[in-house]
C-alpha cells in the first residue's frame, strides 16, 4: 500500500517554533456567523486546522503512520488513504484475529479517533476443503465478498462479481455511445470514447483478476459485440490487453528497487547451462490457476526474468 512520508521536522517547526496554526486561530471567526435583531455574531475559532495550510492531511498522515500492526515481524495492517486493511492467518491452534482487532480499535480509542464496527467487513477465506465457522469479531458484519480499491474479493477467491459488476458499469456506457451516434457524431469521436469509457472499466486491475479464464471469456464475448456493433472500430482483445498490462506492470516494477513486488518477480537462472532455453526456474504448478497468476504468467507465457 502507499503511505505518505512526513518530514517531522518541518513539521514540528512550523507548529512549535512558528506556532503557524496557533496565530492564525487568534484571528480567525467562522465563515457563517448569526444574525440576532439585526446584530452580526461572529464567533472565534480555537480549534480545527487552518483551511488551506495542508495541515489536516499531515496530521492525519501523522497518526497514521502510528498505527502498525505486526505479526510475528511481518506487517498484517495495509494502509491507504483513511481505509485499513488487516490481515489476520489462523492456524490450526492459534487464532490472532481478536486480538489484532482488539489493538487496532484501542489504538483509535487511545488517538480519539472514530471508528465504527458496523462500517468495517469481515471475510474469510477457506482453504479447500475447510467449512470452519468463525464467530463475528468485535460486532464486525461477516460477508462473502468485500470491495479493496474497486475490486472484489471472493471468499472462494474468485472474481465472478467483478467480472459481472464492471461488465454491468461497461454496457451502461455503451447508451451514451449509442445516444451519440444518434446526434451525429463521427466513428473516430466514438473510438475515443469507447477508449476513455468502456475500456477502463475492464483495464482496471486486470492482472489481478485475470487468473481465471472463465472470467475473461465473458469480457473477450462483450469486446466481440462491441466491435461487431461498431462501438469500435479496432477488434480489441482483453488477451492482449493482459498481455499489454502485464509488461507494463513488469517493466515498471524492474526499476524500482524498494517495489514490494520486486521480490516476487521471477529472476534469471544463476547456472550457466540452458538446455531448453528458459531463463528463470519454473515454479511448481499443480493448478491451472495457479499457473496463470501474474508473477507465474511471466514466466510460463512471456519467459520475463529480472537479471
Amino acid at each position: 500500500m502507499l503511505r505518505t512520508p512526513v518530514v517531522y521536522e518541518v513539521l514540528a517547526d512550523e507548529f512549535v517554533d512558528k506556532r503557524y496554526d496557533l496565530d492564525h486561530l487568534r484571528v480567525r471567526v467562522r465563515s457563517l456567523s448569526e444574525i440576532r435583531e439585526s446584530e452580526i455574531i461572529k464567533y472565534s475559532v480555537n480549534e480545527s486546522t487552518t483551511q488551506g495550510s495542508v495541515s489536516g492531511p499531515h496530521l492525519f498522515n501523522i497518526f497514521l503512520n502510528d498505527l502498525n500492526l505486526e505479526l510475528d515481524g511481518l506487517d498484517i495492517l495495509f494502509k491507504y488513504a483513511d481505509d485499513s486493511n488487516i490481515v489476520a492467518p489462523v492456524w490450526k491452534e492459534r487464532d490472532c484475529a481478536d486480538f489484532l482487532v482488539s489493538q487496532f480499535l484501542d489504538w483509535t480509542s487511545r488517538n480519539k479517533m472514530i471508528c465504527n464496527p458496523g462500517k468495517c467487513k469481515e471475510m474469510t477465506i477457506y482453504k479447500q476443503g475447510n467449512q470452519e465457522y468463525f464467530s463475528p469479531i468485535a460486532m464486525i458484519p461477516m460477508c462473502k465478498a468485500v470491495k479493496v480499491m474497486g475490486v472484489t474479493f471472493q471468499c472462494d477467491g474468485k472474481f465472478g462479481e467483478h467480472v459481472k459488476n464492471k461488465l454491468i458499469k461497461a454496457n451502461k456506457c455503451l447508451y451514451i455511445l449509442r445516444s451519440l451516434r444518434k446526434e451525429g457524431y463521427s466513428q473516430q469521436e466514438i473510438d475515443l470514447l469507447f477508449d476513455t469509457l468502456v475500456l477502463p472499466n475492464i483495464t482496471y486491475a486486470l492482472s489481478v483478476y485475470a487468473a481465471s479464464k472463465s472470467d475473461l471469456t465473458p469480457i473477450e464475448v462483450f469486446l466481440k459485440r462491441c466491435y461487431k456493433r461498431k462501438y469500435t472500430s479496432k477488434p480489441v482483445s482483453v488477451y492482449k490487453l493482459l498481455e499489454k498490462q502485464d509488461r507494463t506492470i513488469f517493466n515498471r516494477v524492474s526499476k524500482l528497487w524498494q517495489h514490494p513486488l520486486l521480490s516476487l518477480m521471477p529472476h534469471a537462472k544463476e547456472t550457466g547451462y540452458n538446455l531448453r532455453k528458459r531463463r528463470s526456474h519454473r515454479p511448481k504448478v499443480r493448478t491451472e490457476r495457479f499457473k496463470n497468476v501474474f508473477v507465474n504468467r511471466l514466466v510460463y507465457n512471456y519467459d520475463l526474468v529480472i537479471d
